[in-house]
């Protein structure tokens, strides 16, 4: 079952202000539902996917990602 949370709720799980989660909302960068065009919601699943989306890759992993470029590079 999808389970909702409140503005409130979302600011606290992202860790923002309610203001700049407004401002997201306005500007459509974070997934939102408003049924009837009234309370502000969102769901935990969408909000824990846009989250991963932001996901910073480690200083390891870029080098294994330029190791693997460089070598493809040479094979041509």
């Amino acid at each position: 079952m999808t389970r909702f949370l409140s503005v409130d709720e979302t600011a606290s799980f992202l860790g923002i202000r309610k203001s700049y989660l407004y401002k997201l909302v306005h500007e459509r960068r974070v997934p939102c539902y408003k049924p009837l065009g009234g309370k502000i919601l969102f769901d935990a699943d969408e909000l824990d996917a846009f989250v991963r989306a932001g996901r910073v890759a480690t200083h390891e992993e870029l080098e294994v990602k330029a190791v693997e470029l460089l070598n493809s590079r040479g094979s041509r």
